[in-house]
């Protein structure tokens, strides 16, 4: 049919829609199912097309996997250092990614290694970075996968972000990797310290009159007086600490709320060297009904090193 000119084609459809109108009706319902079923049938000039479609589709779901772990390559071995001082710039000079998009995508497949040899796997990058916060206990980020494709077969982001913050029981979003600060600790350091700057907050979470939000990019801006911290809880939080252990150099005094990952490379370079109050218990973010998952501590950059075990009401 794809040789014949418009005008033959319709010439010929007329002539069988005649044919067919001339029969009788019993007769008409079995050419009608045989046209159906032939319609079922792809040409080959379909098949092939159905296979090129279904692999720009598959490759879709795969590019940020291998966007995500080109980026860490990149990161992690330095390779940007010929022509750029920071991972940071190289992605925003080269990429046109903000940093947050570049950390995005390398915990989105992070999630993708994690979950492997798993069967169903997040199709995108949105789904997988709602399992971002689960990095650190590989088992449960297997479970909350199961649970989610378990209730739903052809899942969103949103059903991702349901199935992990019921599981926490603790508020997260997704969109800024941020965990609410708990008000009470908030209140009893700042009466300690009289925070004047929040380096890295929301026009809605800030705790301080003054506060750099993400489009203001708190790592780009100057750090001085004394500051508090609650920084992004995904890859990017080397960074923030990083930060904050070099304006406590030049005269800050930052004081940090961080998981208590003492095996991490941002914590044996930086938090070591601070002031480090390990709180006893989990901490309850965002008024949540459970603990957090992991354990938290207080860093304070612009004291003298040292380590307490802080008996506060968790």
């Amino acid at each position: 049919m794809s040789d014949l000119s418009a005008s033959e084609a319709r010439r010929l459809t007329d002539e069988a829609r005649g044919f067919f109108d001339t029969l009788p009706p019993d007769e008409q319902v079995i050419v009608a199912a045989s046209a159906a079923m032939v319609d079922l049938v792809l040409s080959d000039d379909e098949s092939s097309a159905l296979l090129a479609c279904e692999a720009i589709v598959e490759r879709g779901r795969q590019t940020f996997v291998e966007v995500g772990n080109a980026l860490m390559q990149i990161r992690d071995g330095r390779l940007y250092r010929q022509t750029h001082d920071t991972f940071e710039d190289y992605c925003r000079e080269r990429w046109s990614f903000e940093r947050a998009h570049a950390y995005r995508l390398i915990e989105s497949a992070q999630v993708d290694a994690a979950l492997s040899p798993f069967g169903d796997k997040p199709r995108n990058e949105a789904q997988a970075r709602e399992l971002a916060p689960l990095l650190d206990q590989p088992e449960r980020l297997r479970e909350t996968w199961a649970e989610v494709v378990d209730l739903h077969p052809e899942p969103t982001a949103a059903n991702v972000r349901e199935v992990v913050q019921r599981g926490m029981g603790v508020h997260y979003s997704s969109e800024t990797d941020d965990w609410a600060t708990p008000q009470d600790l908030f209140d009893l350091l700042h009466r300690e310290f009289g925070f004047a700057l929040d380096v890295c907050a929301s026009d809605g979470n800030a705790k301080c009159g003054s506060y750099y939000t993400r489009e203001q990019d708190g790592l780009a801006q100057p750090w001085t007086g004394v500051c508090w911290m609650n920084p992004p809880y995904g890859t990017e939080i080397g960074a923030w600490v990083k930060k904050a252990a070099e304006s406590a150099q030049a005269g800050a005094t930052v004081v940090c709320l961080v998981p208590a990952r003492v095996d991490t490379a941002w914590w044996w370079d930086y938090c070591r060297f601070g002031e480090v109050r390990f709180l006893r218990g989990r901490l309850r973010f965002g008024g949540g009904d459970t603990g957090a998952p992991f354990p938290s501590a207080v860093v304070v950059f612009g004291r003298p090193a040292d380590v307490l075990w802080w008996e506060r009401a968790a």
